[in-house]
């Protein structure tokens, strides 16, 4: 329900793709978005994921600018974009473990970076040597960041939390 809200007048063509999506991208999908972030505040248990419903753990991510991203498809597949926004909610996961008592509180993801960029954009960057990364700026935010080979060396040297987003979807739906 929550994509189909973000992804507004892309809504059935998100909806057919979401359904095309691999098992892991579906199921995080929709855990995730499961997730609201309140205490004692779920969707109805028919529309989360089994293992959602049973066991209500948080932080929640917002993912800012998550709708723009879908709306802005053009010439991209669906299937793509959501593959993408998967791999960011995989990432933030692993920056935040779930935890029941994390129930109540959000983290903000912000993905300005690639919001109005193109799947062909960001597979430009990465040819170039660049990788796309979620770095965790503080304890309720991150960004999505591009960022050469030696900027995530010094990430590493400096023991910046980040996660790279392995955006394998590119190519794994392809036409």
């Amino acid at each position: 329900m929550r994509l189909l809200c973000m992804a507004q007048m892309t809504a059935v063509t998100v909806l057919k793709e979401f359904d095309s999506l691999d098992d892991e991208d579906r199921e995080t999908l929709s855990s995730e978005m499961a997730r609201s972030g309140c205490v004692g505040q779920s969707f109805s248990a028919r529309l989360m994921p089994k293992d959602s419903a049973s066991s209500l753990e948080g932080p929640a991510f917002l993912v800012y600018y998550g709708p723009a991203f879908l709306q802005n498809l053009g010439n991209d597949s669906a299937i793509k974009r959501l593959s993408v926004l998967a791999e960011i909610y995989r990432s933030s996961r692993e920056l935040w473990p779930s935890s029941v008592s994390k129930v109540g509180s959000n983290v903000t993801i912000r993905i300005d970076m690639i919001k109005a960029l193109s799947i062909s954009d960001m597979q430009e960057a990465a040819a170039k040597g660049d990788v796309w990364m979620l770095v965790k700026h503080n304890e309720t935010e991150a960004f999505v960041e591009r960022g050469s080979r030696r900027k995530l060396n010094k990430m590493v040297a400096s023991q910046q939390k980040f996660q790279v987003l392995d955006l394998g979807c590119f190519y794994a739906y392809d036409d």
